[in-house]
């Protein structure tokens, strides 16, 4: 550890530093997840589902890009409506479902391709994943986006960001662990961490300074603010706004897993 006066001498002089760090590392952004699935070689016809599909945005794109069929999973009634709205509005022909993760409607061997972004978070995993390896077919594919904590992230913080955001916190070694005990072997894993945060910030289509102000604001006011919004909404606005700042720090690590069934002989 450098003593004072030398902590102060080398704030003075690392200008060659700070020009280094200013430099950009070329991250990459949300649309690599979709090109890595490409590289993957899916084909015309194969099947897949979205689990946890939302307003089915993602689903709409990939049955376009490659010609594939493709059910929308999703368990909130609210966000089946609307995929079904997007579904006509794009007039593609994406099936929507109302259904969990943990219990996915389908019989066995329905997919060559599972698709699931931010959802393991919010699921049990110990269910969940026995589930995807069930509805694979055999040689089958689940591409999977799911954020994990890193040893940055201290205990009080973890807990603070589950309790607010409604997830459950798994390690990277939990994952893999009840990946392998569901019978899906690790086909590829890419820790994306901070990329898709710095390309936000390089591209202009995140404000941090305003996150950080409303983080401020939010802490300042939360007494106020828990009586006129209710402290869940308050504890949801603050998860939303760490989360990605989490990233940026090291606390969080965004990573994408291709599990794959046991290919046929």
């Amino acid at each position: 550890m450098p003593s004072v006066h030398e902590l102060y001498e080398l704030w003075a002089g690392d200008s060659n530093l700070r020009e280094e760090l200013d430099r950009s590392l070329g991250p990459r952004g949300a649309e690599w997840l979709f090109e890595l699935f490409a590289s993957l070689g899916p084909t015309p016809g194969q099947t897949l589902v979205d689990v946890g599909a939302r307003d089915a945005k993602h689903a709409i794109r990939l049955e376009r890009e490659h010609g594939l069929r493709v059910t929308a999973l999703d368990p909130l009634p609210l966000h089946c409506d609307l995929a079904r709205q997007a579904v006509a509005e794009s007039g593609g022909d994406v099936d929507v479902v109302e259904g969990h993760a943990e219990e996915l409607p389908f019989s066995d061997d329905s997919f060559d391709w599972i698709w699931c972004r931010d959802v393991l978070s919010h699921v049990d995993v110990e269910r969940a994943l026995p589930e995807f390896a069930r509805v694979l077919a055999r040689g089958g594919s689940a591409v999977v986006y799911v954020t994990v904590p890193t040893e940055r992230l201290e205990p009080r913080e973890a807990a603070e960001l589950a309790n607010a955001v409604a997830l459950t916190l798994r390690t990277a070694d939990e994952l893999e662990s009840a990946a392998a005990d569901a019978g899906l072997s690790e086909r590829r894993v890419e820790q994306i961490g901070s990329e898709w945060r710095e390309r936000m910030l390089e591209d202009g289509d995140w404000d941090v300074r305003a996150d950080l102000l409303r983080i401020a604001h939010l802490g300042r006011r939360r007494t106020k603010l828990d009586a006129e919004h209710g402290a869940g909404a308050v504890d949801a606005a603050w998860g939303g706004l760490v989360w990605g700042i989490y990233q940026l720090l090291g606390k969080l690590c965004p990573t994408v897993y291709v599990w794959s069934t046991t290919s046929s002989v």
